[in-house]
């Protein structure tokens, strides 16, 4: 049940004049604490340098909040940046993803009050979050997934935990709306140290694999970092692995890719590469499908990458009928691992 009104009234709301209506454009800023890269933070993770930034979102990375901020924004993240670190325990280097509807938004009726300067409404801007919240299942995620395949590799893991989230709206009087939410998260990780040129190509080339990636990928991913229950985080990943595997073999080249694998004789070439195509192109098995990809596409696939997948389908089809599994020996960090190297792949096409 909603507050009633003369509980908004209570709290110091007013009803939105009539003929005098909010128009807002909204947006969201996303933090992450990004785990696996030194934070070298002055000469290398420069917010104004790593800026980049398409018609939806705008990125970047650095050691602290208020400079990333005010690259993104033009505003401050916190009053007291030192404070609100040392609140939330956590540590440097961050990366911000500020998410824009391309529209500003109507609200003539409903409940408002201005604090210092400051827009707060209720309930005025429902349909601008829910858009929003789509709009960050299909691109937002979809780069944060791809940042951490792309800077990612076998040995050594970069993570984006997600620890904040804000949601507001900007008049064209530059007067900002707010809607708060956000959530936390901890955990250990080694770290590697980057160069100033290899963050800066890799989040340019996130921008353009997450293009490649479809949004339930970047959903999934983002659902199984930030959830703490281990069955949970093992399905949303092997997720990820499922859905990228059936998007790739669907848009596979099969004359192109079996001519530069298959060798063999000319006195039979034809007849063969359409045998070979018919047994690719009737493949329905998931596994069957993750063998074909990474025989013609995934070129960084080995025998043991294949047995761990086998090993975790069977998992999750234990799961899936109803089996008792041992919750501590979930593959979760193997199944993170042979997510982001699939996705890596998409770096390469």
């Amino acid at each position: 049940m909603g507050l009633t009104n003369y509980a908004l009234e209570k709290m110091g709301f007013e009803k939105i004049p009539e003929g005098n209506p909010i128009v807002a454009r909204f947006h969201s800023l996303n933090l992450y604490e990004i785990r696996g890269i030194t934070a070298t933070c002055e000469s290398v993770l420069k917010p104004e340098i790593l800026r980049r930034a398409t018609p939806e979102i705008a990125a970047s990375i650095g050691c602290s909040l208020n400079a990333v901020c005010q690259v993104l924004t033009r505003d401050d993240f916190a009053d007291n940046e030192e404070e609100w670190l040392k609140e939330k325990k956590t540590t440097p280097p961050y990366m911000m993803v500020l998410t824009s509807l391309p529209n500003s938004t109507i609200c003539k009726t409903g409940y408002w009050k201005n604090v210092s300067g400051n827009i707060i409404t209720h309930d005025c801007f429902t349909s601008s979050k829910e858009e929003l919240v789509q709009l960050e299942k299909e691109k937002t995620t979809s780069f944060v997934t791809a940042l951490s395949a792309g800077l990612s590799t076998p040995e050594h893991l970069v993570s984006f935990i997600p620890i904040f989230r804000i949601v507001y709206g900007v008049t064209p009087d530059n007067l900002t709306i707010h809607d708060i939410l956000f959530t936390f998260s901890a955990e250990s990780c080694v770290s590697k140290a980057f160069s100033i040129d290899e963050v800066v190509s890799g989040v340019e080339a996130a921008l353009t694999a997450s293009e490649k990636i479809h949004s339930k990928v970047g959903y999934f991913f983002d659902l199984a970092v930030r959830e703490s229950d281990s069955l949970k985080k093992f399905l949303y990943y092997f997720l990820v692995i499922e859905v990228h595997t059936h998007q790739v073999f669907r848009r596979l080249d099969y004359p192109s890719s079996f001519s530069a694998l298959n060798n063999v004789p000319e006195r039979i070439e034809s007849e063969a590469k359409n045998l070979l195509l018919t047994y690719q192109k009737d493949a329905k098995n998931l596994t069957h499908r993750f063998v074909w990809c990474s025989l013609l596409v995934w070129e960084d696939i080995t025998d043991e990458d294949v047995t761990q997948f086998k090993h975790m389908k069977k998992l999750r089809d234990r799961i899936y009928h109803g089996e008792e599994v041992d919750m501590k020996s979930l593959p979760l960090n193997q199944a993170q691992k042979l997510a982001l190297k699939i996705l890596k792949g998409e770096f390469c096409r």
